[in-house]
């Protein structure tokens, strides 16, 4: 039957918890605008040397983020790079990686970190002189996995000559865009809430 007054508003309440302890753990994590990068100040730029870097491998990784990126700015004291399609190579803080935030070279196509398919927490001059990249393989996932000693499968490359070898692949299946932890922490509620509305219905 239909639920009382009583057992609505401890749903209510129950929900308005869960929510607070969700939006809690997302913000105690978070470590924008918390990282000092004045330091790189007087360092050179990468775009002083690479007026364009490319991004390549095999269709296991998120090969939409394939192609060649030009340069478009600056950010934390570090050059940013963008191609069609809004995607984007910037430095700054990646939250939600692989054991924590951490400060890295992330790509992205939402301009945030949380959007970001590949990561490499390494302070380098450029993108391109990192060989240990952090990757979602699809769409949804919440988990980063490494390349590892297969670095090689993933090429970020500093003035590519030939850009039609970073041309992004179609994936089987039609799979493809971004991931982010956002994905995960949503799943993670909606599990919650399900479950408050099967004990409050059994009350």
């Amino acid at each position: 039957g239909p639920l009382s007054v009583h057992k609505m508003w401890k749903t209510v309440l129950l929900l308005i918890t869960i929510s607070f302890l969700c939006l809690g753990e997302t913000s105690a994590e978070s470590c924008i605008g918390k990282s000092d990068y004045s330091d790189w100040r007087l360092q050179k730029y990468c775009h002083e040397s690479c007026k364009k870097i490319g991004i390549k491998g095999t269709d296991e990784y998120p090969s939409e983020a394939y192609g060649v990126y030009r340069r478009e700015g600056n950010a934390n004291y570090r050059s940013v790079y963008s191609k069609p399609g809004g995607w984007k190579i910037t430095y700054g803080c990646q939250e939600n990686a692989k054991g924590g935030d951490t400060d890295a070279w992330y790509v992205t196509n939402t301009g945030k970190s949380s959007g970001a398919v590949f990561y490499s927490a390494y302070k380098t001059i450029c993108p391109s002189d990192n060989t240990n990249w952090w990757y979602k393989e699809k769409a949804g996932d919440a988990e980063w996995t490494t390349a590892g000693v297969r670095a090689k499968d993933v090429q970020v490359v500093c003035n590519p000559t030939n850009e039609a070898e970073f041309l992004p692949t179609k994936k089987a299946g039609g799979e493809g865009g971004n991931s982010g932890a956002v994905t995960g922490e949503t799943h993670a509620l909606a599990l919650a809430v399900a479950g408050v509305l099967a004990w409050v219905g059994q009350q």
